[in-house]
């Protein structure tokens, strides 16, 4: 198997406050409803159909805005094995077709960074939409179920028909680099993080 999932990623009461701030818009006081920004292609300008509404939380250093990293990226990466993260892409996918029409539109195959990196993709609602590898492996989108795999392996965002709006979180990282370090893709859990180990490496 090329990729992993892992089903029930976020606490179902901490993945409700999700679900309420990113699918409803509710919120308390000032914090209400996700910021979304257009976007006029769902890759790059290679793609020639199809648009979406993302946010980038965190990309290569950079924090757009605190509170949403802190609110919303925190809980997802804390629960990833990580040794440094590159980027938090929030996608907000609508619905482009007639329901009941066959899955549109497609992004072209494409690598999110070039530098060697791990891909998770966490979805926050059910839909017929999903990541499509280069080799036809199709990953649906289930709400709080989490796929991992390699940044080398190509793929695409195809889009849904049967639900007005599909959203859910990219996260590009670098796994842990120590030598020992081998991650069973059937066994591996991210809430069995080595916690001692990452206190030695900050050196705690």
């Amino acid at each position: 198997m090329n990729y992993q999932r892992i089903d029930n990623f976020l606490p179902d009461d901490l993945f409700r406050h999700y679900e309420k701030f990113m699918l409803y818009g509710e919120g308390k006081s000032e914090f209400v409803g996700m910021p979304w920004f257009y976007r006029d292609a769902i890759t790059d300008r290679h793609d020639t159909e199809g648009f979406h509404f993302g946010n980038d939380i965190y990309n290569r250093g950079d924090i757009a805005d605190l509170k949403l990293f802190t609110t919303l990226g925190i809980p997802i990466i804390s629960r990833l094995p990580m040794d440094s993260l590159i980027r938090i892409k929030v996608n907000c996918h609508p619905r482009q077709t007639l329901r009941g029409s066959e899955n549109y539109p497609m992004s072209t195959f494409h690598v999110d960074t070039l530098k060697e990196h791990t891909v998770a993709i966490l979805s926050m609602n059910t839909c017929n939409g999903y990541t499509e590898l280069e080799d036809g492996t199709k990953l649906e989108s289930i709400a709080n179920s989490c796929v991992v795999f390699s940044g080398d392996i190509k793929h695409r965002s195809v889009g849904q028909t049967d639900e007005n709006i599909r959203v859910n979180f990219n996260i590009n990282f670098l796994e842990p680099s120590r030598d020992d370090y081998q991650p069973d893709f059937d066994e591996f859990n991210p809430r069995d993080i080595d916690k001692d180990w990452y206190k030695e490496k900050k050196g705690e």
